[in-house]
């Protein structure tokens, strides 16, 4: 009967050690899955914002080089050669020559007014780190389009339409793409564009990641159903739980140990 104590007191111990061990392990594993993924879903967004930066900036440099050519008129060559830069250009929709209010003198492709639901004010428009370069919605029928308005004097400016393309926004991973989506929109709350599998099914727990540009007034959100994270990139959770169970029997059989040498 006495002999069966020590093992019982040992039996004890290690369990005990791997229960408080699996405990510690389970958070442990837990919040470190959980970082990795908000830092990938960070720079996923991040990914997405660099890339409307970057179409902001292709539109831009058009511009400028528009103006530099002399065609910020409505005259027919310069609208003719506008064409043919626009057609070298697939982000570029068209180009308008607008007057200092933010109203349409006239356009590359006129026919293109007609898609137009609306059209802001230069009030309206937003600014960019660029003072001579601003942003706004486009409505049209068919989905909304981005603008990008480059002053060019005193009285008048060029303003590319940019498409939004839906290639902007797919960089979700396979085992995200039914549970997320992925928006674009100006700071001023005016959603450009969003990427989602299913436009008819709503996330029942969303989770929001979110990126804002320094240098032009636009904002990236990625958003998660919360119930797919729990399962996305787990893989590192059980093999942590079991290095935690290890390590707690091993905790238990050195406290057993040392509680032997110190008894009488």
């Amino acid at each position: 009967m006495k002999a069966a104590r020590p093992k019982l007191s040992l039996a004890a111990l290690v369990l005990a050690g791997m229960v408080a061990f699996a405990i510690a392990g389970h958070f442990a594993a837990t919040r470190f899955i959980h970082d990795q993924q908000a830092r990938q879903l960070d720079q996923l967004t991040e990914v997405v914002l660099r890339r409307s930066e970057f179409a902001v900036d292709f539109a831009a440099a058009s511009l400028d080089e528009l103006a530099s050519r002399g065609l910020a008129t409505c005259d027919p060559a310069s609208l003719q050669a506008i064409r043919l830069h626009v057609y070298q250009r697939s982000a570029v929709k068209d180009v308008r020559l607008v007057n200092s209010d933010g109203s349409v003198i006239c356009s590359a492709y006129s026919e293109t007014l007609e898609f137009d639901k609306g059209w802001v004010d230069r009030a309206d428009m937003l600014a960019s780190r660029d003072s001579k370069l601003m942003l706004f919605r486009v409505e049209q029928f068919g989905g909304d389009a981005l603008g990008v308005l480059r002053d060019i004097g005193d009285n008048k400016a060029l303003v590319a339409i940019l498409g939004i393309n839906s290639s902007l926004f797919d960089v979700m991973p396979a085992e995200l793409h039914a549970h997320g989506e992925v928006l674009l929109a100006l700071t001023n709350g005016a959603q450009l564009g969003e990427f989602m599998l299913d436009a008819d099914k709503a996330l029942a727990h969303p989770v929001d990641f979110e990126r804002s540009s320094t240098r032009y007034p636009l904002r990236t959100v990625i958003r998660i159903d919360k119930t797919v994270l729990s399962t996305w990139n787990s893989e590192a959770y059980w093999p942590a739980m079991a290095v935690s169970l290890a390590l707690g029997a091993l905790f238990g059989l050195l406290l057993s140990r040392t509680q032997r040498m110190e008894g009488p």
